[in-house]
């Protein structure tokens, strides 16, 4: 009767080989099982990457939405300045305008509803210059209603995630060679 090499018979020469083999197969699948993690660690880090990137690219659209709901609400604390189209602002955008400086009046319990709307445009202009990079605002009265529009230039990076369109007023922008990201909101008074 021939002997089995399988099982409890086997020699223990045949069973070191076969263990050999069993290990160059085991270090073969801990190269490939590297590779595969490899890539899910890139992978994890460019969407990290992007995450942070649309964090940033939000951020600004709450800055912006704020600063356009503060200019709103001091125009319908001020509807007389408002009527008077004393918040209009039309300036084409520009990425590196300046800091505006802030108009006073003589006696701040008789400044004129025009004075008031001065103070206020000047007051967002310059937070809009500190809070987004290339801030900049339109503001159009159409009635008893404003348009608003905030203007900010976004990162290169987020630029090119083609993040939906821009509501830029194309008055704004035609001359400019930037283009700007915009908020638009329209404020009944």
């Amino acid at each position: 009767m021939p002997i089995s090499m399988q099982g409890p018979n086997r020699t223990k020469n045949q069973s070191r080989a076969a263990h050999r083999h069993q290990c160059g197969a085991t270090l073969l699948e801990v190269l490939i099982a590297m590779l595969v993690m490899s890539f899910g660690i890139s992978g994890s880090a460019l969407l990290m990457a992007a995450t942070m990137q649309y964090n940033k690219t939000s951020l600004y659209r709450m800055v912006a939405l704020q600063i356009a709901t503060q200019l709103a609400e001091s125009m319908r604390a001020n509807t007389d300045g408002f009527m008077a189209d004393a918040y209009s602002n039309s300036e084409a955008y520009s990425s590196h305008r300046a800091a505006v400086a802030v108009p006073v009046c003589a006696v701040w319990a008789k400044c004129t509803s025009s004075e008031i709307a001065n103070i206020d445009k000047a007051h967002v202009a310059n937070t809009l210059r500190m809070s987004l990079p290339g801030g900049d605002f339109n503001v159009l009265r159409n009635g008893k209603r404003a348009d608003i529009w905030i203007m900010w230039m976004e990162p290169s990076s987020a630029a090119s995630m083609a993040l939906g369109t821009s509501s830029c007023r194309a008055s704004a922008v035609a001359a400019s060679g930037d283009q700007p990201r915009c908020l638009y909101l329209r404020a009944a008074l």
